[in-house]
């Protein structure tokens, strides 16, 4: 039976393939890209660390030195949510350039992120070529609520992507996301 099971399973997958390439389907261009690690892989000097899909992990704060770190664990992209004068922003994107990491910094320096920084986000984190991709802040609060409002503009139901940020880091935050998403304020 078992041989049965695996030869089917086999037949089934070079059907798809065929069916793939008989009907001009591409690969989604994020096959094969390397993923983020998972949290056990992730020293305690990454605050906050959560994997959000294969290819995007979310934390808080981390200093210069993490960086070597992070490379290490194959990250190729940062991605900061902190205002370029917030304490270690500077450091930490000389760090990651020196070791051949691409650098982003979006300043969320209000309450919930603007229509053009979430665009801004979303260009960065749906290019393959990024991959993977950290996104931080200091405790990631930002980055839930970055996360949140990317995942409603991606077509997520809202309450889904505020829940998705909460998973991510959003707290404090919240009540300006869901207001942007046009929900209610959250239960006390």
């Amino acid at each position: 039976m078992a041989s049965f099971v695996r030869i089917m399973g086999r037949r089934a997958a070079l059907a798809g393939s065929l069916l793939a390439v008989v009907l001009g389907i591409a690969a989604p261009s994020w096959a094969g890209a390397p993923q983020a690690p998972f949290g056990d892989k992730v020293s305690a000097a990454i605050l906050n660390y959560n994997r959000a899909t294969p290819y995007v992990a979310t934390s808080g704060k981390y200093d210069a030195t993490a960086i070597a770190e992070l490379k290490k664990l194959g990250f190729a992209t940062i991605v900061e949510l902190r205002g370029p004068n917030e304490d270690g922003v500077a450091a930490n994107a000389q760090a990651a350039k020196a070791a051949g990491l691409n650098y982003v910094n979006i300043p969320v320096v209000t309450k919930a992120p603007t229509d053009e920084q979430v665009t801004a986000f979303a260009a960065i984190v749906e290019d393959s070529q990024t991959y993977p991709i950290l996104v931080n802040c200091v405790s990631a609060n930002r980055v839930g609520a970055m996360w949140a409002l990317y995942r409603a503009q991606a077509g997520v139901p809202a309450e889904v992507a505020v829940e998705e940020g909460r998973t991510a880091g959003l707290k404090s935050r919240e009540a300006a996301v869901r207001a942007r998403l046009g929900l209610p304020a959250p239960a006390q």
